[in-house]
Order: structure tokens, then sequence, then C-alpha cells
């Protein structure tokens, strides 16, 4: 039998585990009350935001609807002009997405939009999309030059040495020959990351010559170091320098450089076929096209461009002569190709293809800005733009 004293004792541990039960039991219980608890105020901080994260929320909110406010207030004021239905029936039939302005007899024949400028987002073409450019902005940089040649800041005639004295074969090359691509140097090759203008003009200048001067040789590099030489020689940034004497004269106001492309209200994606798809190409920093593929603008813009080149508005009528005879057997001149009734620059860019193209008296205006890089041959539409016109 048990004791009385081993009973007692018994009794007792079965108190204090029942009081340790009950003990971890209300813990456990605390716990799990507390866990809930929490899980529901945070749910409720997130339903409810506090005032700080409201305040930056509006912020976002309001810069959103600034901005669809600005492109709608935009959009009010673009002027799609079609007056020319069989060109409008053709590009649309050979399927051309971008941007084509054309001019006949001063009046604005087509100002009108094609396809889309942003397939993602479903956003059109329309006469305010902006578009890269590419080399057909060397016209750009050889009207700089001859504007800094009526001033007599340099002179086209110079060697390159007059102003980069370690430049290879510098006392040999002059700057027509960077103008004209008949400067035999082997340039630069395009690479990855950003570059800024000094390291690129060096990098230009470790890369040596091909050939002596005096040969057709295309590349961008000559027209990378005219544009250095633009800002070298004027005082202004090479931006500074094209916007304020070139943009605003001729009032252009849809154009710019690279690093403010995203800000236009609509500024048109690249893109590329390969087979029955469109994608995306990798777009180099476009620090690497300094003064050959940095610039952006609108067709209009680009009309505006050649307007002001024919009315006197940049230069003199020397200089536009200049500008306009071929310096070697390839026809082109500075900038511009010259052709036997017209005058005419090309220029492609990962996604986009240029033509720009004016009659020699200045009265035809082909302008065909592309976001697709290869849909269509643009030499060949172009030269049929130009018969449907002299149809009528």
């Amino acid at each position: 039998m048990t004791s009385p004293t081993r009973r007692r004792t018994a009794t007792r541990r079965r108190r204090k585990l029942n009081k340790r039960g009950k003990f971890l039991f209300g813990m456990l219980a605390v716990i799990i009350c507390f866990t809930i608890w929490n899980a529901v105020h945070r749910e409720d901080e997130e339903a409810e935001p506090s005032q700080e994260a409201a305040a930056v929320s509006d912020t976002g909110q309001k810069q959103a609807d600034q901005k669809k406010n600005k492109a709608k207030k935009t959009e009010e004021q673009i002027k799609t002009v079609d007056r020319n239905p069989k060109i409008s029936s053709y590009l649309k039939e050979i399927g051309f997405s971008g941007t084509a302005m054309i001019v006949r007899n001063g009046e604005v024949e087509l100002n009108k939009g094609f396809g889309y400028a942003d397939r993602k987002h479903h956003i059109k073409n329309n006469p305010a999309t902006t578009f890269y450019i590419g080399s057909s902005q060397k016209a750009l940089i050889a009207t700089a030059i001859l504007q800094l040649e009526e001033k007599g800041k340099l002179q086209t005639s110079d060697p390159v040495s007059t102003y980069l004295p370690h430049f290879p074969n510098g006392k040999n090359i002059t700057l027509k020959n960077l103008l004209t691509h008949t400067s035999g140097i082997n340039g630069h090759v395009e690479g990855n990351g950003a570059i800024t203008p000094d390291d690129l003009i060096k990098n230009i200048e470790q890369q040596g010559i091909k050939r002596q001067p005096g040969m057709w040789d295309y590349k961008d590099s000559n027209y990378s170091v005219l544009a250095y030489l633009v800002a070298e020689v004027s005082g202004e940034s090479y931006e500074q320098y094209i916007t304020n004497h070139i943009f605003k004269p001729a009032g252009m106001t849809h154009s710019g450089f690279y690093k403010s492309y995203d800000k236009q209200p609509y500024p048109a994606v690249g893109y590329k076929l390969k087979g029955s798809r469109t994608i995306t190409p990798y777009m180099p920093d476009l620090s690497q096209l300094y003064g050959a593929g940095d610039i952006y603008m609108s067709a209009a813009d680009m009309y505006k461009f050649d307007k002001a080149l024919v009315d006197g508005k940049l230069y003199s009528q020397e200089s536009y002569e200049k500008m306009f005879t071929p310096g070697s057997s390839s026809t082109y001149g500075m900038g511009f190709y010259v052709a036997p009734g017209s005058y005419s620059n090309h220029g492609v860019m990962p996604g986009f293809n240029v033509l720009n193209s004016f009659s020699k008296s200045g009265q035809t205006v082909v302008v065909l800005l592309s976001n697709i890089q290869n849909n269509a041959k643009l030499g060949q539409v172009n030269n049929k733009i130009y018969q449907l016109l002299n149809q009528e």
C-alpha cells in the first residue's frame, strides 16, 4: 500500500504540473492573440497608408496627370495633313511605320503618322513623334562649321593640327577632308558604355590613319571630330551651339539630344523585323555617337531645317554652294549627297531609318522618319513618292 506521505507528495506534483500546464497554455494563447492582432494591424496599415505615404502617392499621381495633360495638349496642337491620297495609300500598302512630311511647291501635301510609335502601349505615330535621325544630323554639324567659318573662327581649309596638335596626320588632313569623308582616318570603334568627348577624340587619335587624305571613306568619326571642334572654337558646348544657332533660328521645337529623348511627348520606340516578328534592337550609349547619331527630331522639324538652309536663315549663299558641292566621286558634299535634281541624306540607327530629300529649287521636300529599321528601302520609297508627285 502507498504511505500517506507518498500520496501527499504525488498530489503536490500533480498540482504543480497542472499549474505549469495552465501557465504554458496561457502564454500560448497570448502569443496566438498577438500574432493575429499584428497581422490585422499590418493589413490595416496596407489598406490605410500613413499621411507621409499618402502624400508621396498623391505627388506621383499629380506628376502622372501632368504628363498626360501635357501630352493631351500637344496632341491637340498636332495638325495631320493628308492632301495626297495616292501617296498616303502607297505608304500604308508597304507597311511604312513612322512619320512622312511631304511638301510640293511650298505647300504641305502630307504630314502624317503611320503605324505605331510604341507597340507595347499602342501609341500611334503622329506629326509630333520624334525619332533618332542617325547620320542625317551630319548636315547640322556641317552647317555649324560653315557658320563658324563665316564668323572667322576657322577655315574649312585649315589642317586639323591647328586645333588638335596630336591628331594623326593632322598637318595633311583638313577640316574639308573631315566634312567630305576623305580624311583617311581609321576612326573610333563603338563600345558599350558611356564615353566623354575628350576620351572619344583621344581614341580616334589612337586609332591612327588608314591612308593619306583624298579618297572617299565614310566614317562617323569624321563628324565626331567636327562636333568637338564646334565646341572648342565657339566657346559653347556642342549641344548648346546647335540649339542656339540652328534649332532656334530654324524654329525647330521638337528636336534635341539623346538625354532628353524620353521627355518628349511622343518619343518613338525603335524596332527591327526579324522574320515575321518585330524586336527592339540593342541601342548603344549614344555618347559613343557624339556628333554623328545623338540627335532626335520630328519630321516637321527636319523640313524646317531644310527650308532654313534654302531660305538663307542659317548661313550665306556662298556656304550653301560649298555644302552642296561634291567632295569626291561619291557625290557627298558636306552632310548631303548631291544628285542631278535633288539633295539628300540618310540615317540608320538600331530601330530607326531616315531619309531626307529636297529638290534643288527647294520647292519639293520628302522627309521619311521610320521607327522600323529594315521594313522598307527608303531610297526606293523616296523615288516612288517623287514619281507620284510628278504625275499630278
